[in-house]
């Protein structure tokens, strides 16, 4: 097994890789293990690191763990994803770590020990014109607002959490609504809507924006997408509807029932007849028309010991 090391210096308030760097020495130093420490220099470098060392290393197997937040986490799944000698780990060390929230506290991530002695399970992934993802991907409200939290979160003194509140109340008030045409396709064949909506989303995890538990019900290892649609509400319900969303209730709420379209499916479809931001964890793109589709067990994610998928 060679270890891989990808430090994102760019991740978090500040540049720590020499404390990074350090750490990975202090640990590895004592244990025969041959490893390595790459630094990225700019945005989706990760992606290529880790197709590059798997291209050098051919039959390896090989530890990919980054250092960083949930778009370095993004950019090794798409290195890593159906390559069945990579494993994929993660320090979340980013200003938004949202994706690990389903494993619990971050601690055990932080924890080097843990990590070295952890073992992988096969998890899903989400394939769509724009890559692959591990989280969630989503149009509407909810990009507008990763595309306006970037933004926000370099500021001083500005959490994950804090910029995506700032971020979705910019958003609020530059309009709300879009006009989409969606297929879902279910276990019970393709269901067809239209209509304005909030936002659209399909989930394999359960929390982005910095601690919003959109999909409070997923499972990142069943091979099927939780698939959410939330109908343009009237705008006085915005401040009670986003509480409830925060927290996960939404599914359940009889508040959100008449707003709420709920499936779990494999795949959904989106077009519209203009350019929509569009969300793929925390990355965004625009676009007219576009799909999301699960990818079943294509990540061999790294599990520190002592923690386990509930």
């Amino acid at each position: 097994m060679r270890y891989i090391f990808i430090v994102n210096p760019k991740a978090g308030k500040k540049d720590s890789t020499k404390i990074y760097v350090s750490d990975i020495e202090k640990h590895m130093k004592n244990r025969d293990i041959p490893f390595e420490i790459i630094e990225t220099t700019h945005a989706r470098n990760a992606t290529e690191i880790v197709k590059a060392k798997i291209s050098q290393y051919k039959g390896d197997k090989l530890r990919f763990y980054g250092f960083g937040g949930d778009g370095t986490l993004r950019e090794l799944c798409e290195g890593v994803a159906n390559e069945p000698n990579a494993e994929l780990g993660i320090f979340p060390v980013g200003s938004g770590n949202d994706y690990i929230k389903i494993f619990g506290e971050k601690d055990k991530f932080l924890d080097f020990k843990a990590q070295l002695n952890g073992k992988s399970v096969k998890l899903d992934a989400i394939k769509s014109e724009f890559g692959i993802s591990l989280n969630i991907c989503s149009v509407g409200l909810d990009a507008k607002v990763a595309h306006n939290m970037v933004k926000f979160k370099n500021l001083p003194f500005v959490s994950g959490s804090v910029a995506y509140d700032l971020a979705l109340v910019k958003s609020l008030l530059s309009g709300l609504g879009e006009n989409l045409n969606v297929r879902l396709h279910t276990a019970k064949g393709i269901e067809e809507f239209k209509g304005e909506f909030l936002f659209a989303l399909a989930a394999n995890g359960q929390y982005y924006g910095g601690g919003f538990r959109g999909a409070p019900k997923s499972i990142a290892n069943d091979g099927i997408m939780d698939l959410i649609l939330i109908k343009k509400p009237p705008l006085y319900l915005i401040p009670s509807l986003i509480g409830v969303y925060k927290r996960g209730e939404h599914i359940d709420s009889p508040v959100f029932r008449k707003y709420m379209i709920y499936r779990r499916g494999t795949k959904m479809e989106i077009s519209t007849w203009r350019d929509i931001p569009s969300n793929h964890d925390g990355e965004c793109s625009v676009i007219t028309e576009e799909s999301f589709e699960v990818m079943p067990s294509a990540v061999n994610f790294i599990l520190p010991e002592g923690v386990s998928y509930p």
